[in-house]
C-alpha cells in the first residue's frame, strides 16, 4: 500500500506543509513531499526532506509527470492546493486510484459548480441559503460590489458606491458581475473550514470570524462556536461529490437575522493553520481515511477563541 503524502503547488504553504509533517511523524513510515513548478523558488519545497519539479497543470504532460512521480516516491495521497489544478486532478482520479492513489478532490460537477460565482449562488439557493442579490447591469442599485464570475484572491473586485466610480472598462468586461454590497459595519464576515469524509458526510465545521485581511488571504482570525456550526451541519451534513476540505465564506449579521452565503473553494484556504491548531486535524484525518483506510470521526471538539496573527517569514537558501 503506498504510504506517502505528496502536496501540490507547494509555493509559500510552509503552515500547511509543516502540518502534513506532524500528521504524519504519528505514523511509522509515512512520508511527506512537495511539488511545484519551481521547487528552488518554493519555501515550503527547501522545508520538506525532498521536494520534485512538476510542469504547469495545464499542460500536456502533466497527468504523466505526476503519476511517475507517484510511482517512484510511493504517493499514497495528493492534496492540491490551487483553483487549477482541481478540474484536472477531478478528471485523473480514478486512472490513478486504480494505481493505488487518491487524488483527495471533489467531482467535477462540483468543482464547476464553485468556480462560477453565479452557480455558487444556485447552490446556495438550492440548499434555502441566501445569497447577495445579483443586479442587472442596467439596473444597479448603489453601493454595488464588482467581481468576476470566476475570479479569486479578489483580483478585479472593486466597491462602487456610486455610478461615477464605475468606469466603462467595468461593463465591458462581460465576466463582472454585479452583486448586492454586504455592509461590514453590520455584517462579520466568516471564512468556515469544511472537512467531507469520503463518503461525502460532513465531519467537522470552524468557523473561523476574519479580522483583516491582506491580499485576498485572511491574516488576522479567529475560530467562534456560534450557530453556524449546526446550521451547515443542518443544510450541507451530506454533499454528493464533495472530499476533504471545502473552504466556505458567508456574512453574519451582527443584530440577528439571516446569514448570506458568498462562496466555496473545494480544497485548502489560506488560513486553515489556525483550525488545525484549534484541533481540527483535517491532514491527520485525511491520512487516516486515504492511506490508512480508517474513518474521519465527527469533531466538534475543537477550541473556541483560538486567534491566528500571520506574519512574514523567510526561508534563507545559502549556496553550497
Amino acid at each position: 500500500m503506498a504510504r506517502n503524502v505528496l502536496l501540490l503547488s507547494a509555493g509559500r504553504r510552509v503552515s500547511l506543509l509543516r502540518g502534513f509533517q506532524e500528521a504524519a511523524s504519528k505514523r511509522n513510515g509515512v512520508r511527506v513531499f512537495a511539488a511545484d513548478l519551481r521547487p528552488d523558488l518554493s519555501a515550503a519545497c527547501h522545508s520538506t526532506e525532498a521536494a520534485f519539479p512538476l510542469p504547469r497543470v495545464d499542460g500536456p504532460e502533466y497527468k504523466d509527470a505526476l503519476l511517475r512521480l507517484c510511482r517512484e516516491q510511493d504517493i499514497g495521497l495528493v492534496v492540491p492546493t490551487i483553483d487549477t489544478e482541481l478540474p484536472v486532478l477531478a478528471a485523473l482520479k480514478d486512472e490513478f486510484a486504480s494505481e493505488g492513489v487518491h487524488l483527495v478532490v471533489s467531482t467535477g460537477a462540483l468543482i464547476d459548480t464553485f468556480a462560477d460565482k453565479r452557480t455558487t449562488a444556485d447552490f446556495f439557493n438550492g440548499y434555502d441559503l441566501k445569497t447577495p442579490a445579483l443586479m442587472p447591469r442596467d439596473a444597479l442599485t448603489y453601493p454595488v460590489f464588482v467581481k468576476p464570475y470566476d475570479g479569486s484572491l479578489s483580483a478585479g473586485a472593486m466597491l462602487a458606491r456610486t455610478a461615477d466610480d464605475l468606469p466603462p472598462a467595468v461593463f465591458a468586461n462581460e465576466r463582472n458581475i454585479f452583486c448586492e454590497y454586504i455592509d461590514h459595519d453590520a455584517y462579520d464576515e466568516f471564512t468556515c473550514d469544511l472537512y467531507y469524509d469520503r463518503n461525502g458526510a460532513l465531519k467537522c465545521v470552524v468557523p473561523r470570524k476574519r479580522i483583516e485581511v491582506r491580499g485576498g488571504e485572511v491574516a488576522k482570525a479567529q475560530t467562534c462556536k456560534n450557530d453556524i456550526v449546526p446550521l451547515l451541519f443542518e443544510k450541507l451534513g451530506a454533499l454528493d461529490g464533495a472530499r476533504g476540505t471545502l473552504t466556505l465564506q458567508l456574512f453574519r449579521p451582527r443584530g440577528g437575522g439571516d446569514m448570506i452565503f458568498n462562496e466555496i473553494n473545494a480544497r485548502f484556504g489560506g488560513g486553515y493553520p489556525l483550525s488545525r491548531c484549534a484541533g481540527a486535524d483535517f491532514q491527520d484525518w485525511l491520512i487516516t481515511e486515504y492511506i490508512e483506510g480508517g474513518d474521519a470521526p465527527l469533531f466538534h471538539e475543537w477550541r473556541d477563541g483560538a486567534l491566528m496573527l500571520r506574519y512574514d517569514d523567510e526561508v534563507i537558501v545559502l549556496p553550497e
